[in-house]
């Protein structure tokens, strides 16, 4: 208890003093078409373009976010290494907390929740003191990290299936390339509707006990603890351990109305083995909700307690 104490404390004192990880790094030079760009990447953070927006909250994420999210958003900050979920890696695009479709960039409302409210039983802290223009410019930057990703995933594209040089896509194409990414990542996101929840009766409480008994409770387990049969086996893209939320806590990321719950399922977790329930009619998606939020049971310590992660993920 005392090792975790100790990891806690130093990774709460990293993440809002940012600025006492170097937040500077070499000014990068161009790619010469002689290097792996698979490796080392086509294009360059610097010179993607970025709204007005964006390099406001450049500072804002040096102040706040770079001590854990890393310099360029990869989730290798200083403080990484003691944190368990990792923080997140922007430029992959895998944000879990969205009211978006499965495989869709979040909207601008649903960071701004997540920098506001930070994610209760992780190391993200909420920061509501922070103004909330400042807020709005951070939202603007991660978006601004994400898309840079997604270009360099495209750049490496055009250069493997057209032939396309590295200065090439760095260069010339970069206009190109930035717009694709504008158009398929950030117009054609999609929120998920939701509608009114049903009142929790009796008859639909049983019916969301029967489809959870099928279709959760391998993950979390047939009381909810997050302790089924495949929970200790499951990992995320990066092949680390990710552990089932335990139901019985009552705790969730990223808010424990039942809506909250809704799009969760509706839209999956992005980057992990949580699937999203696309083609569920929404009567069956509330009656689990609805089933999940009655396991709640205060004052239950989680099964799956963990550095950090309390519940699982």
């Amino acid at each position: 208890m005392r090792t975790r104490a100790a990891a806690l404390a130093l990774a709460a004192l990293a993440l809002p003093l940012g600025f006492l990880i170097p937040t500077t790094t070499p000014a990068a030079s161009p790619l010469p078409d002689s290097q792996d760009p698979a490796t080392v990447g086509p294009l360059f953070v610097d010179a993607w373009p970025a709204s007005d927006a964006a390099k406001r909250g450049k500072a804002a994420y040096e102040a706040n976010c770079i001590g854990c999210h890393g310099p360029e958003g990869l989730g290798d900050g200083g403080a990484a290494a003691w944190l368990d979920p990792k923080p997140r890696n922007f430029q992959k695009g895998y944000f879990k907390f969205r009211t978006t479709a499965s495989g869709q960039l979040p909207t601008e409302d649903d960071l701004f929740r997540t920098i506001t409210k930070g994610l209760p039983g992780s190391s993200m802290p909420g920061f509501p003191l922070v103004a909330e223009g400042t807020r709005r410019d951070l939202v603007a930057y991660v978006l601004h990290l994400a898309a840079f990703g997604k270009g360099q995933a495209h750049a490496r594209y055009l250069m493997d299936e057209e032939g396309a040089s590295a200065k090439d896509v760095a260069g010339a194409r970069l206009s190109e390339i930035a717009g694709r990414v504008h158009a398929d990542q950030f117009d054609g996101r999609k929120r998920i509707p939701v509608g009114d929840a049903p009142a929790a009766t009796p008859d639909v409480l049983a019916r969301g006990a029967s489809i959870f008994k099928q279709q959760c409770a391998s993950c979390h387990g047939t009381t909810g603890r997050g302790d089924g049969g495949s929970s200790y086996t499951l990992r995320d893209w990066q092949e680390a351990e990710i552990r089932p939320r335990d139901f019985t806590s009552g705790t969730f990321r990223s808010g424990n109305s039942a809506r909250d719950l809704f799009i969760r399922m509706r839209s999956g977790l992005n980057g992990t083995p949580m699937p999203a329930a696309v083609s569920e009619p929404d009567a069956d998606v509330w009656a689990v909700v609805l089933y999940v939020m009655s396991l709640k049971q205060p004052g239950t310590i989680p099964a799956t307690r963990r550095m950090g992660a309390e519940g699982g993920n």
